[in-house]
C-alpha cells in the first residue's frame, strides 16, 4: 500500500502465414517508460526505473478449422519460445531469460455472437517461477457501413508458483476499417491480486493495437 508503479510498453507483432493452419508468429516489446516505488529499507521510498527492448516471443500456432450448422471456429496448439533480449538491472520488466510455453486454444463464431478461450503454460531456465495464464472472451458482432466491429467482455487468470494470482476483466473492441486496416482497444480492472513475493499489484491495463495485413 502506498507505492506505485506505472509502465509504458509499445509491443511490435507479426505473423507469417505458410497455409491458414500453419503460422509462425513475433512478439517484441519495448519499454518506453517504467517507474516504480519500493521501500528502501529505512522507511522511506526509492524509486527505480526501466526502459528498452525486452524478452521476445515466438510461436508456431497450429491450427484446426470446422464449420459447423451456424457456428464456425478453430482449434489451437501452439508450442512457444521465449529469447532472452533484455538487460540486467534492478529493476526489470522483462526477465532476459530463455523460456518454453505451450498453448491451447479453442474459439468459434456465430452470427452475432463469438468466444474465445485459451490456456498456456511457461516454465524458465533460472529461477523464475513457472506460469499458468487462462483467457476466457465472450463478444457480440456489430455491422455497421460495411465495415465489422466486435465488443467484447474478457476475463485473464494469471497464475505463478510462488503463490501469485491475478484477475484482470474488462471490455475491448475490435474494428476491422477493411481487409487491410484493423484496431483494438481494451480497458481491464484487477479485480483480484495476491503476490507472491514483494511486488506491485492491483493495477489496471490498458491497450491500443493497430494491425495492417499485406
Amino acid at each position: 500500500s502506498g507505492f506505485t508503479e506505472d509502465v509504458h510498453i509499445l509491443h511490435f507483432q507479426g505473423v507469417y502465414t505458410w497455409d491458414r493452419s500453419v503460422r509462425l508468429t513475433y512478439k517484441i516489446p519495448y519499454v518506453l517508460n517504467a517507474r516504480r516505488e519500493m521501500p528502501d529499507g529505512v522507511g522511506g521510498k526509492r524509486v527505480e526505473h526501466d526502459n528498452g527492448i525486452g524478452d521476445a516471443t515466438l510461436a508456431l500456432p497450429l491450427k484446426k478449422y470446422f464449420n459447423l450448422d451456424g457456428r464456425s471456429g478453430s482449434w489451437t496448439f501452439k508450442p512457444m519460445l521465449r529469447v532472452p533480449l533484455a538487460g540486467d538491472d534492478n529493476y526489470e520488466i522483462y526477465d532476459n531469460e530463455w523460456g518454453a510455453g505451450l498453448g491451447l486454444g479453442y474459439e468459434f463464431e456465430m452470427h452475432r455472437l463469438a468466444f474465445v478461450s485459451s490456456i498456456s503454460s511457461w516454465t524458465y531456465e533460472q529461477e523464475d517461477p513457472s506460469e499458468v495464464h487462462l483467457t476466457l472472451d465472450l463478444g457480440y458482432k456489430v455491422d455497421a457501413r460495411g465495415t465489422n466491429g466486435t465488443l467484447f467482455w474478457e476475463t485473464d487468470f494469471h497464475y505463478e508458483d510462488d503463490g501469485s494470482e491475478t484477475l484482470l476483466a474488462g471490455p475491448a473492441f475490435y474494428w476491422n476499417f477493411n481487409d487491410t486496416i484493423h484496431m483494438r482497444l481494451e480497458w481491464k480492472h484487477d479485480f483480484h491480486d495476491r503476490q507472491g513475493t514483494l511486488d506491485h499489484g492491483n493495477g489496471d491495463r490498458v491497450l491500443l493495437s493497430f494491425g495492417v495485413v499485406f
